[in-house]
This record gives structure tokens, C-alpha cells and sequence, in this order.
């Protein structure tokens, strides 16, 4: 599944992240990798923006880079 499919308070597992090298480049430079655990903070509506919470940080992602997310629930 993907990042931008779940809901508030979710904790997910990343497995992998789709995309090239300038997504991947976006989400290391937030902190996010593979194998990092995620919370989501909020789910804004009308696919808006959502905050998750990594290593302690919240952070904003719009909803095409968390297409590109897979995740697991844990």
C-alpha cells in the first residue's frame, strides 16, 4: 500500500520508495528512508497535504510525493 492511503495515527513500516532519483533525493533530505518508521499526523481533505512524523520531525508531504511511498502497517 501507499503512504497517501492511510489515516491519522497510522504507523507504517517504509518499504520501498517508487519514483527516480529526485524523489528519492526530496525525501532524504527529510529524513525519510527505507526501513524509517512514519506516523501520520494528519490527512488534510480534499487531497491536501500530509504530515507525518519521522525520527521525532514533522514534515509535509503533498499527495504525489506519498503516492510514491510503500509502506506496511505495524
Amino acid at each position: 500500500m501507499t503512504l497517501d492511503r492511510l489515516n491519522k495515527n497510522d504507523k507504517v513500516k517504509v518499504l520501498n520508495i517508487l519514483g527516480g532519483i529526485g524523489v528519492r533525493n526530496h525525501l532524504n533530505r527529510l529524513g525519510i528512508h527505507i526501513g524509517d518508521t512514519l506516523k501520520i499526523i494528519q490527512s488534510a481533505p480534499f487531497r491536501g497535504p500530509l504530515i507525518v512524523e519521522v525520527h521525532g520531525t514533522e514534515v509535509a508531504l503533498g499527495r504525489g510525493v506519498a503516492l510514491k511511498i510503500e509502506v506496511e502497517r505495524i
